[in-house]
């Protein structure tokens, strides 16, 4: 991982510092879960808008505001376990006929989807035991794993900027977190090239007692992002005549996945590609006018002549039987570092 990348990500993880609740007591106010505020320190500077780019980083975010809820003097509310006890069960009443009209839905889903019991993605998809690993103050359910692992593959092969990027690839899990989207990936544009000290991952993991679920939606965005710019580094091989060559490992249910690109920049330049595979699969590799494939098990070598610069390849890899079979990374020659 580069400079940039180890940037971005301490940037990211710095996020989740300022988007942590504070307790706030304010007049009049109810005491308990009513007096839970959070704070809005890591959005000053953005600006709220959903565009992009520089002129956004001058731009300050508005605070939350809660309402204070105005309760009746004690002595009108009857025996106080008694008035507990009713309002806990025509609470209860309501959300089971609320739940029943309108079922909940996952940030994923647009529409009420069934699943099979049982089933889970680490049961369909091979690649998802390499995400298990993230460093992360608290690890992200599979499922949204394994939809950032979806978009990224697609959002790789375009040219887009780390900010642009970031934003495509969690939008669709926080459809009604747009203005939180767009502000920490702002945050993201306008600080990526400061000198940010990397936060202590293991000392945050405290700050999630109740893990992913019980984060707030602005450290959820940023526990997507921070998943999703390291899958970004993992999916992107990038050679260079300066350095020519590139290794990376992905781990699967299987077993790894052990690549090694080596660019040769002569008069007849070439660009070759290993991989040792834990079972039956095939190597691929397209784009331009190229399109190259081998299958079988153990050690796949492709050799693609005179490859394009700045070409982006796609760089396939399929295992035999897996109901999610291919996973694709992106391959391109730079004629020069970046």
């Amino acid at each position: 991982m580069n400079s940039d990348a180890d940037t971005l990500r301490s940037f990211l993880i710095g996020l989740l510092e300022y988007f942590g609740p504070t307790i706030s007591s304010p007049s009049g106010g109810v005491g308990g879960g009513n007096d839970v505020q959070t704070t809005q320190s890591g959005l000053a500077g953005v600006s709220s808008d959903s565009r992009l780019g520089a002129d956004d980083a001058g731009a300050s975010a508005s605070p939350n505001t809660h309402a204070v809820l105005n309760m009746p003097p004690l002595s009108e509310l009857g025996e106080m376990p008694t008035v507990q006890t009713h309002f806990q069960s025509l609470l209860k009443r309501r959300l089971q006929t609320e739940i029943e009209l309108r079922p909940p839905l996952f940030p994923w889903e647009t529409e009420l989807q069934e699943y099979p019991l049982g089933a889970s993605a680490s049961l369909t998809s091979p690649w998802l035991a390499q995400l298990r690993s993230l460093n992360l103050p608290t690890a992200l359910p599979e499922e949204i794993l394994a939809a950032l692992l979806r978009r990224c593959q697609t959002l790789a092969q375009e040219v887009l900027q780390p900010g642009i990027q970031l934003v495509r690839a969690v939008e669709e899990l926080f459809p009604e977190q747009p203005q939180a989207v767009n502000q920490i990936a702002g945050l993201v544009l306008a600080g990526a090239n400061r000198d940010v000290r990397s936060p202590d991952v293991d000392a945050l993991r405290a700050a999630f007692p109740e893990g992913y679920a019980g984060a707030n939606p602005e450290q959820q965005v940023t526990l997507a992002m921070l998943a999703a710019r390291d899958i970004f580094d993992a999916l992107t091989l990038s050679v260079t005549p300066q350095a020519p060559r590139v290794q990376r490992r992905w781990e699967t249910t299987h077993g790894p996945v052990n690549l090694t690109v080596v660019y040769e920049a002569n008069s007849e330049s070439r660009l070759q590609v290993q991989a040792e595979l834990p079972a039956v699969g095939t190597l691929s590799l397209s784009g331009g006018e190229a399109s190259i494939q081998q299958g079988g098990t153990g050690t796949l070598s492709l050799t693609l002549m005179d490859p394009e610069p700045n070409q982006f390849y796609a760089l396939e890899v399929s295992l035999e039987g897996a109901a999610d079979p291919v996973l694709t990374f992106t391959l391109v020659v730079r004629d020069r570092a970046v």
